[in-house]
């Protein structure tokens, strides 16, 4: 039996100080407290405490093995993967004063520290008697240090396997990230503001995708779009645009998973972004792109042919500000791609969530297909048909109710294999749950329109128009859920419309 516990393999010895590390997370400041406004000089004003939030999780770790790292070199090395393995660098924002805060180690000496918030376990030991000035601190604090700090410690630049900047959107600021990120040549996970597309050289993005030499290929990649204020926008230090993507050296080959989400109003993300990311781009499993309205389906389309063989999860939802009305902020006849058979012909396909123009009767007539998990698909119309005629035309609508008829059957068929799928369609302001037989939506002017008769009983939904998280900011009220055959009755009636 080992005499001492550095002696134990290394699988054993982890697992020790990792159960460690989590019991020291728990007995750590797990919160951020602060006051209710900020103290004035010659001025009584009365504060309270308030609740911030939670310490980020890479501080919570890095204090949690603060011990762990003075016991040895071993015990260092492995602290240091187990608190760096996870690194988010966020931009400081808002003011700060001095405070005058006791040190731990000599509580009898004031200590005045430039602290905003006051990290404790428990909010009464927050003090309130506070007499402070305003201070100033560079709000790029954190990643200049963290730049300076792997810059002369290459070592802990290697423990980072995952990596997150938020806030950085300055081309001042994209030297420093990627000078941060050169110098983790172990990282497999990235998440970066979408002017990186823009600020990032050639060099910088090849070497981040692991084409140059001694760099290997991230797996995952994050792209966070934010509308800029109008200053930032102006500044002309911001206009620039150097083109990386146009360049055959910068190659995503080897990512797996690509991730865009938000809008911007500052040189966004557009479908010729898409298309040229896509011409390489052919290993990705993982496909989502939420809430940005400036990419529509023909960027969606390009990126999924040109990893039709790998892509297991796509999601597209554009949850712009025009909101449910229209999922896609194309027009039909400006549609360069029909992404319904693609969609077939992606074998390993499973989970979708997508939003389209229109949608083909026959998508859920190919039994082979492997989906699993919940199915949700956005559209305007059916294929052939343009939006106004689900209003006018009885063919449209047929077409759609043989549209839920084949979801109905393909569930019924995957289930009989062993495996649960739900799909559910989202048609303009009308969510359809074909298992269920159920239409969810408002019904206030049908209730109006039919001097009450219309829907015979009103059963509440928890369903907004994105699903279950509510009305996601609209002004509708709640929504309500009748059975189909009742619904077709208030389209025979022109009590509701598509």
């Amino acid at each position: 039996m080992p005499a001492n516990i550095i002696d134990l393999p290394y699988e054993l010895l982890s697992a020790i100080l990792e159960e460690a590390a989590e019991l020291n997370t728990h007995e750590n400041a797990q919160y951020t407290y602060g006051l209710s406004q900020a103290p004035e000089p010659l001025k009584d004003v009365r504060m309270q405490r308030v609740v911030r939030g939670q310490v980020p999780p890479d501080m919570l770790k890095w204090s949690a093995v603060d011990a762990i790292r003075q016991v040895n070199r071993q015990c260092h090395q492995w602290a240091s993967e187990y608190a760096l393995r996870d690194l988010y660098i966020t931009r400081w924002r808002g003011s700060e004063r001095w405070l005058p805060f006791h040190t731990r180690s000599f509580p009898m000496i004031a200590d005045f520290r430039p602290l905003r918030w006051i990290q404790s376990r428990k909010i009464h030991t927050v003090p309130t008697n506070f007499s402070s000035i305003a201070v100033y601190r560079d709000p790029y604090h954190s990643l200049r240090k963290t730049f300076q700090l792997f810059e002369s410690n290459p070592a802990l630049a290697w423990c980072v396997r995952r990596i997150s900047f938020v806030g950085y959107y300055s081309l001042e600021t994209n030297a420093m990230m990627f000078g941060i990120i050169r110098r983790c040549t172990n990282l497999e996970y990235v998440t970066l503001p979408w002017t990186a597309l823009r600020y990032g050289s050639t060099e910088d993005w090849s070497r981040l995708l692991g084409r140059n030499k001694d760099h290997h290929s991230i797996s995952s990649l994050e792209l966070l779009a934010v509308d800029l204020k109008q200053s930032q926008i102006d500044n002309a230090r911001n206009q620039v645009d150097k083109k990386p993507l146009n360049y055959p050296k910068v190659d995503f080959s080897g990512l797996k998973r690509l991730k865009i989400f938000g809008q911007s109003n500052f040189m966004p993300l557009t479908d010729e972004d898409l298309i040229a990311i896509s011409h390489t781009a052919v290993n990705l499993r993982d496909l989502h792109i939420t809430g940005t309205a400036s990419v529509t389906i023909d960027g969606i389309g390009a990126l999924a042919n040109s990893s039709d063989a790998t892509l297991e999860i796509l999601e597209h939802s554009p949850l712009t500000a025009d909101g449910f009305e229209h999922p896609d902020p194309k027009s039909l006849c400006g549609q360069k791609q029909h992404l319904c058979p693609k969609i077939l012909e992606c074998p390993r396909l499973r989970n979708l969530s997508l939003s389209l123009p229109s949608i083909c009767e026959d998508l859920f007539g190919d039994t082979s297909v492997n989906w699993s998990g919940e199915i949700q698909i956005r559209i305007g119309t059916v294929c052939g048909h343009h939006p106004i005629s689900m209003r006018t035309s009885a063919m449209a609508r047929t077409k759609f109710w043989r549209v839920l008829d084949q979801a109905r059957c393909l569930m019924n068929l995957r289930e009989k294999r062993g495996v649960q799928l739900d799909i559910e369609i989202f048609i303009n302001n009308w969510i359809f749950e074909p298992r269920r037989f159920r239409v969810h939506g408002n019904l206030d002017v049908a209730e109006v329109a039919s001097g009450g008769r219309w829907p015979p009983e009103r059963i509440f939904s928890s369903k907004g128009p994105y699903g279950q998280t509510g009305l996601y900011g609209k002004d509708e009220g709640p929504y309500e859920v009748v059975l189909e055959d009742v619904f077709k009755q208030g389209l025979s009636k022109h009590y509701v419309s598509f």
